[in-house]
């Protein structure tokens, strides 16, 4: 983000605090809503980690759950493996769903005059 846009909002007649508030934190919006979402994603999938340390059946994650127990060998059991993946992928669609209109919007001009 250019320090400019806030060397002008200070010549505007903004102090530090507006135009921290007003022009730096909504040009900010975007790049922090991708950083937050990328990170909840990558923590929802972390499945080296779950696959590794767990053993219970009861204690796995929806990922490793799905995997491990759904598939024995060359047997797939098509219909709760894909049961599993949607119920795994649906709090995903929801965070981004929630956060896709401060994301558009935070692209499109988030500086409005």
């Amino acid at each position: 983000m250019p320090k400019e846009l806030e060397e002008c909002a200070r010549i505007d007649g903004a102090s530090r605090w507006q135009a921290m508030l007003y022009i730096v934190i909504p040009v900010a919006i975007p790049g922090i809503l991708s950083a937050g979402i990328f990170a909840f994603t990558l923590s929802w999938n972390e499945f080296i980690y779950a696959l590794v340390f767990l053993s219970s059946p009861g204690q796995k994650t929806v990922p490793v759950g799905v995997t491990s127990e759904l598939i024995r060998g060359d047997v797939f059991f098509w219909g709760p493996l894909m049961a599993g993946a949607l119920l795994g992928s649906i709090p995903v669609a929801i965070a981004y769903s929630f956060f896709v209109e401060h994301y558009v919007a935070g692209l499109t001009g988030s500086v409005k005059g």
